[in-house]
């Protein structure tokens, strides 16, 4: 049976990987990298403004926790800003 790094069966499921990280590091970083607006860190992302993709990616995968962008806010409980589905006339044609 193969282990996680802690030692537990693979089959475990376990949320060590998803820590919630530190607001202070967390802002201090997103200011580094030029933040302008407010940094908050929620149960589920960083929210910042003022950064193009690159220093967001930096910021998601330096702390391995999600990030969004103020300005393009997700859809609550949807995974992403797209709507789900779309309009049939934009699609296929349906019979």
């Amino acid at each position: 049976m193969s282990r996680t790094r802690t030692g537990r069966p693979a089959t475990t499921v376990t949320t060590e990987a998803w820590v919630q990280p530190d607001t202070k590091a967390v802002t201090q970083a997103a200011r580094e990298l030029g933040a302008t607006g407010p940094i908050n860190v929620t149960e589920r992302a960083i929210v910042v403004e003022g950064l193009d993709e690159p220093p967001r990616y930096y910021l998601q995968h330096g702390f391995g926790y999600q990030r969004h962008d103020r300005a393009k806010p997700h859809h609550y409980r949807q995974h992403g800003r797209a709507d789900i589905g779309w309009k049939a006339e934009y699609g296929t044609p349906t019979a």
